[in-house]
């Protein structure tokens, strides 16, 4: 069958959080010229590396026009917005916006232009180098209380973004860990939704931290410990 269009994260793919290498964005690059699809980028959370610059954008990359950049401020400003940005063939934004016309109520001219001011000021680069800092401290903090509470467990390190994947141990239904840590105050979300596969796996979940305080980090993953082994299959 033929493929017209690939949906890529590449500054942290979802759900799993790793970065894209170099070699692999030349190579996804190639791979679209020669077979004609389209790359469709979703760089949500690409400005927020905790350590160096953040990778090149695909888009930055491109030299044929097979890339179709997607962002978003509701990762870094506020969902409540409803702002996002399209960069592309002029084409394509002409047809986008028509479409925006049919599909969605158009976001309101004063809050465009009111983002247009706070961004040529350099409010948000400022803004983004907070919210690093402060995601940096809540993903320190995330790991080391995986280590002391949660050993069982293996999980992608966290260079950036705002999320950790978790792979437990092959008998845990992170559905059934999902639901027992809820009633005791602790959410997270079970990885199978990710899954394309039949059953999918069932033993991975994610844990975001871009909207809770560091103190309660590691008072909420001793709980979640705790429901964990709870749960665990008697010998």
């Amino acid at each position: 069958a033929r493929c017209d269009y690939v949906y890529v994260t590449p500054s942290y793919q979802c759900p799993t959080q790793v970065t894209m290498s170099m070699t692999r964005r030349e190579t996804l690059l190639r791979m679209a010229e020669a077979s004609d699809f389209v790359l469709i980028e979703d760089d949500y959370d690409s400005e927020n590396p905790f350590e160096g610059e953040p990778a090149p954008a695909l888009k930055s990359l491109d030299r044929h026009d097979r890339v179709i950049y997607v962002g978003s401020l509701s990762k870094s400003l506020a969902p409540g917005l409803r702002l996002g940005y399209v960069v592309g063939p002029a084409e394509l934004i002409r047809e986008l916006r028509g479409m925006r016309r049919l599909n969605l109520r158009h976001p309101t001219a004063f809050m465009q232009r009111a983002f247009a001011l706070f961004l040529s000021l350099g409010h948000h680069d400022a803004l983004l180098r907070r919210l690093s800092a402060a995601h940096h401290e809540r993903a320190q903090c995330l790991t080391a209380a995986l280590s002391r509470h949660l050993p069982e467990v293996r999980h992608q390190p966290i260079t950036g973004g705002s999320a950790c994947w978790v792979e437990g141990p092959d008998w845990l239904d992170a559905a059934v860990l999902a639901s027992a840590a809820e009633r005791e105050g602790v959410l997270i979300e079970p990885g199978s939704v990710f899954f394309n596969a039949d059953p999918p796996p069932r033993n991975c979940f994610r844990l975001g931290f871009s909207s809770i305080s560091k103190d309660r980090i590691e008072p909420g993953i001793r709980v979640l410990g705790e429901v964990l082994r709870a749960l665990r299959p008697q010998a």
